[in-house]
């Protein structure tokens, strides 16, 4: 009797951190930009990033690092959508001066955007905003 509650008990602990494993890897993407873009002051060359948010709700605080270092770590909002995204991809606006802002970052396969910046993003939509996909 003992030996079932052990192996009922292993069991439902395995089931319980697999489920937060597979909870914890939708919080994660890859971002490839093919121009150089500027978020929360920093530059980002054209290359591929990872991307990863947390929080609850829909404000979230994105990191955006090489794969070894964060580069940058901004507020964001997870933005919901009517259908899901036919490819990955990003949008920027552009300020005066032709430098890139990333505002948005959204994944193929899911119904939602990550808006970086709030206000600022929806802003950018009556600038110019252009997008990327990857």
């Amino acid at each position: 009797m003992k030996q079932s509650k052990l192996s009922a008990s292993l069991l439902a602990l395995s089931l319980l951190l697999a489920s937060g494993a597979l909870a914890g890897t939708s919080n994660k993407g890859t971002l490839k930009v093919g121009e150089t873009v500027t978020v929360s002051g920093k530059q980002l060359p054209a290359g591929t990033y990872e991307v990863e948010w947390a929080g609850s709700g829909p404000d979230v605080e994105l990191s955006i690092s090489d794969g070894s270092e964060t580069l940058a770590k901004v507020p964001a909002q997870i933005v919901p959508q009517a259908k899901a995204q036919p490819q990955s991809g990003y949008a920027t606006s552009a300020d005066q001066s032709g430098n890139k802002a990333l505002t948005e970052i959204f994944f193929g396969g899911k119904k939602y955007v990550l808006s970086i910046g709030g206000a600022s993003a929806a802003t950018a939509a009556s600038s110019d905003q252009s997008k990327s996909n990857n």
